[in-house]
């Protein structure tokens, strides 16, 4: 161990939290190890820094994951961050390798820290910014569905799933909610509307990964032989994704689209011509990008 290593331990040991800071984080810094990043979390957890104790932990959640008792604290973090939605996400995924016990040990913590949480911070006014969310700018939308992690699952589904059927809600952030419901395997029917503002019914427990499905997977096949030097090839396909949610969970495409869908995605002539109606959705896909990389 490093002598800043050291000096943190005894900063720490004289409850100077914010000296303990300083030294770990420039430690960490130098040399990432899961030690240093497990005592930086401590000291986050200590000076009630949830959110940088959160972040700082994800780092390294593999290891947070395995020890119960570091998991606990992990828990403590991911809902004073206001992250129980996603803490509940991680839960779903790690339970099928927990014991029985191990659950109901877990479900109390998050519990009852839910509850505390709670009991510190009044979800009325987030619950009535997302009654509204189609009347604030996109860049509130993004915060205000951020802050919506730290309630409940069923406050979170109660108050998200009227969003869905806005028009005047990016649909990037309708696929980001959907993609959140099929993590918290929720077995739901719900009311949304397409990429062409048509209102269809969806059930939750159909949805799949982006990547499971086979239009994903035809559009990767065909991308990946077009002729780009990898660099653009990279950047182009990072565009092609967000194109890809926002026409997520892809129920609703018209065929005659999906057969050019590849360079409709790729917004270009270079590869082949496009007719009227491709151009027009191919603009309206770009200008639904656009608005979200100018946040």
């Amino acid at each position: 161990m490093s002598e800043l290593y050291f000096q943190a331990e005894e900063a720490y040991k004289n409850k100077d939290y914010t000296k303990a800071r300083k030294l770990l984080e420039k430690e960490y810094l130098e040399k990432k190890t899961f030690r240093t990043n497990y005592f930086l979390f401590l000291v986050f957890l200590k000076i009630e820094d949830y959110i940088a104790a959160y972040e700082t932990a994800n780092e390294y959640i593999r290891q947070y994951i395995i020890d119960n008792e570091k998991f606990k604290k992990y828990q403590k973090a991911a809902i004073f961050a206001g992250m129980n939605v996603k803490l509940q996400e991680l839960s779903n995924n790690i339970f099928e390798y927990t014991t029985e016990s191990e659950q109901k040990e877990f479900d109390k913590n998050q519990q009852t820290l839910l509850t505390d949480y709670l009991n510190k911070n009044s979800k009325l006014k987030l619950i009535k910014q997302l009654s509204y969310l189609g009347v604030f700018p996109l860049f509130q939308q993004r915060k205000i569905l951020k802050d919506a992690y730290g309630l409940s699952v069923d406050d979170f589904f109660i108050n998200t799933k009227k969003i869905l059927i806005d028009s005047n809600i990016h649909p990037l952030l309708k696929s980001n909610i959907l993609d959140d419901y099929r993590k918290l395997n929720l077995e739901e029917t719900v009311q949304y509307t397409d990429y062409k503002n048509t209102v269809k019914i969806l059930d939750v427990r159909k949805l799949k990964e982006i990547e499971e499905y086979k239009i994903y997977k035809k559009i990767y096949k065909e991308f990946k032989q077009l002729p780009m030097d990898d660099f653009e090839k990279d950047l182009k396909w990072k565009e092609i994704v967000l194109k890809l949610m926002v026409l997520y969970p892809f129920n609703n495409i018209e065929q005659n689209l999906e057969q050019n869908l590849i360079y409709i995605l790729l917004c270009n002539d270079e590869f082949k011509v496009l007719n009227e109606q491709e151009l027009a959705f191919s603009k309206k896909l770009e200008d639904y990008i656009e608005q979200w990389n100018n946040l």
